[in-house]
């Protein structure tokens, strides 16, 4: 009696564990958020330098408990900022959280952001053509 109560406890839990792990892989949602600009931009007087992108990613054991930080938008944006040491601000920003399953590890949360960067036009500096003598 007491053999059969185990081996249908074992079953039971075994069960629970698949149907949670099956949970978590089946479901990746994507999330895609626009935003005009990082910062306030009033003036149109500024130059695009390029575009680029930043990521940060974090992983959940299990998917539910996090083994990292949270993934920080933030950081990401400074990515792309790093890349043009004369950028101001960001433009035309587009941010996408995007869920990969790795069965039955863990899920990894990933933040892409994908902006424009912009700064203040560069200035000519007239130059003198006759030099004094």
């Amino acid at each position: 009696m007491m053999m059969n109560f185990n081996k249908i406890t074992l079953v039971c839990v075994l069960i629970g564990i698949l149907s949670l792990v099956g949970c978590i892989g089946s479901h990746v949602p994507k999330e895609i958020h626009l935003y005009d600009s990082a910062t306030v931009v009033r003036s149109t007087d500024y130059k695009v330098l390029g575009k680029g992108t930043g990521q940060d990613s974090a992983f959940y054991l299990l998917g539910m408990f996090p083994v990292t930080k949270a993934p920080n938008v933030e950081l990401a944006m400074s990515q792309i900022l790093e890349k043009y040491p004369t950028g101001k601000t960001l433009i035309n920003i587009k941010i996408q959280v995007e869920d990969k399953a790795y069965f039955p590890l863990g899920l990894v949360t990933v933040v892409n952001v994908t902006a424009d960067v912009v700064g203040q036009p560069e200035e000519t500096i007239p130059t003198n053509q006759k030099e004094n003598k």
